[in-house]
């Protein structure tokens, strides 16, 4: 037995698809491929699929990591191939490798995210992202009860980047990802919609890579 870590893409209309039902969905994909995964024990036993970090609904993704455990000796590169003859419209994985970092590592996420020029304008954005004065509501624990908090949003984005892309602006912001906080595009576009007092949605939002504390890339 040994652990693989696969790096999936996620686009297009399956971004809509839950966390919770990617999981079924990755087990469907094992049993069609004939991939000899390990089980857990147990009551309930199924097989071993690790989602690192859970995706917002409507997010697509680059380079998702999803560890499993290989019974035998079948290789990577075999698990890889079985696998995309398998997997639904939108899911591809992109390559198989043994884990190097743990999941706890991860830190930062690199998200490419669009905005219409009809909705806002880059010098609107720009302010917006230097104001230091961004805040939205989160979901916390208070007392073991959950509550919703009221977090600072510009003193969490590691840092960004503007570009004009034909008929939308596109914004590559680094922020906060992991097990001890995180803080996703989707709020930080409802952080720039309450400052400019308007909605600003984003046209997609893409997460292109992990990182650890120091910025190095997640493997």
């Amino acid at each position: 037995m040994y652990d693989l870590r696969l790096y999936i893409s996620k686009k297009g209309r399956i971004k809509f698809v839950s966390h919770l039902d990617m999981f079924r969905l990755m087990q469907r994909a094992v049993r069609r491929a004939e991939i000899p995964l390990w089980y857990t024990e147990g009551f309930n036993p199924h097989p071993y699929i690790s989602f690192l970090l859970a995706l917002s609904l409507g997010v697509e993704s680059e380079g998702e990591p999803v560890d499993i455990k290989i019974l035998g000796d079948m290789s990577p590169q075999e698990v890889k191939d079985r696998l995309n003859r398998c997997m639904p419209e939108g899911l591809y994985v992109e390559s198989a490798v043994k884990p190097f970092n743990k999941s706890a590592e991860i830190a930062y996420g690199t998200y490419k995210v669009l905005y219409s020029k009809e909705d806002i304008s880059e010098n609107e954005l720009f302010e917006a992202l230097t104001s230091g004065s961004l805040t939205c509501e989160k979901s916390g624990k208070s007392g073991g009860k959950k509550v919703m908090k009221t977090v600072d949003v510009s003193q969490h984005i590691k840092s960004f980047k503007l570009s004009s892309e034909n008929e939308d602006i596109g914004l590559e912001v680094v922020l906060p990802a992991g097990s001890t906080f995180n803080l996703n595009p989707i709020q930080l576009s409802q952080a720039v919609s309450g400052y400019l007092g308007k909605e600003v949605v984003p046209v997609s939002v893409i997460r292109t890579a992990l990182h650890t504390e120091d910025m190095t890339g997640f493997y």
